[in-house]
């Protein structure tokens, strides 16, 4: 899986749980963490279970950080280092 279908897999998971934006929305350059006040702590826990489970990684706690949860392309990234293979 490459870095740009991670991103089009982590819209559709985003727009899901947050559906009070339009899926037009959403791009890799969305800001997400400091930006969008539904981003708060329940939409990460239930973002990391949905990565998790979706794309078959297991996010450490190290990797959940500001940084990290910025934006739909950093957070793809993180997505991406972490896929086996």
């Amino acid at each position: 899986m490459n870095l740009s279908q991670i991103s089009q897999q982590l819209i559709t998971l985003l727009s899901g749980i947050i559906p009070s934006y339009e899926k037009s929305f959403w791009h890799e350059q969305t800001e997400l963490f400091g930006a969008i006040a539904e981003f708060d702590s329940m939409v990460i826990v239930t973002l990391i279970g949905e990565i998790e489970e979706q794309f078959d990684v297991v996010l450490d706690d190290d990797d959940i950080s500001a940084e990290n949860f910025e934006s739909v392309a950093s957070l793809s990234q993180l997505i991406y280092d972490n896929i086996d293979g």
